[in-house]
């Protein structure tokens, strides 16, 4: 079975330049809901997900996933409302460091009581403490950012955190054993493929939306045609890693700082 996993960032009208490529407008983010139940749909969150798939509930027959990186204000004001209006379901990674502040761009981010109030009608997920690229870091700073970025959200939302997504979709098998350890029951990459129910759990695959893609696009997803479980150690990804961690020696990428994208793996 394929899984359309659809990764937004910001759903806006009036974006930052910062994270403008990475942008759908509400009026889009609206169509694309549509799409999902024209094509008989039904939205999941990824810890449903996963539990479904290891026998603890049932998958429908049309699984589709929304999720949304970093915890921008516009999630809740924007999005929220055309989910519930839908009666469907999606799952926010919060980046711990920026909730109650801006994004390098100056994108207002959720605030801890909005997160809580956005924590009701979803699933909140971890997505690092400072949104840094952990495949690059010491094992000790993995640790800080996988485990802190717990800490935070279940003490600020006052329940259990379940799921991460990887910072800018960079992983290596050393990041995801520190997110299993951490308590972790899954962990979203990016990889731009299908999800299917062979994807590991600390390895599942999204596709995500750029100010770019068409509504053609989403509803050609939501159809299957596109990779589908592509693997985590690709041969282009280790030397892409093998790069970032030799440029890292003498220009260290900063917090928020992107490669390429905020949430992208190199193809």
């Amino acid at each position: 079975m394929i899984i359309p996993i659809l990764l937004y960032h910001a759903v806006s009208d009036a974006p930052s330049r910062f994270i403008a490529p990475f942008t759908v407008s509400p009026a889009a983010f609206a169509r694309h809901l549509d799409a999902i139940t024209e094509a008989g749909g039904t939205t999941l969150t990824v810890s449903q997900l996963r539990a479904a798939v290891r026998g603890d509930g049932t998958l429908p027959p049309r699984p589709v996933l929304v999720t949304f990186d970093d915890g921008f204000r516009d999630t809740l004001t924007a999005a929220a409302p055309l989910l519930a209006a839908r009666d469907m379901t999606a799952t926010v990674y919060v980046t711990t460091g920026v909730a109650d502040g801006v994004s390098p761009g100056g994108d207002p981010m959720l605030s801890w009581a909005e997160l809580r109030e956005l924590g009701a009608i979803g699933e909140l997920g971890a997505h690092s403490h400072t949104h840094r690229e952990l495949d690059t870091l010491p094992l000790a700073d993995v640790r800080r950012e996988v485990v802190d970025c717990k800490r935070r959200l279940e003490d600020g939302i006052g329940r259990p955190v379940h799921s991460f997504a990887y910072p800018f979709g960079y992983s290596d098998p050393r990041v995801r054993r520190v997110v299993a350890e951490a308590g972790y029951s899954s962990a979203c990459s990016v990889k731009n493929a299908l999800s299917c129910v062979d994807d590991p759990d600390y390895g599942l695959s999204r596709l995500m939306l750029t100010a770019t893609h068409t509504d053609a696009d989403v509803r050609g997803w939501l159809r299957g045609a596109a990779p589908i479980g592509q693997p985590d150690e690709r041969l282009r990804t280790r030397g892409w890693r093998a790069w970032r961690r030799l440029r890292s020696r003498w220009r260290p990428v900063p917090p928020w700082a992107a490669v390429g994208s905020p949430a992208g793996e190199m193809p």
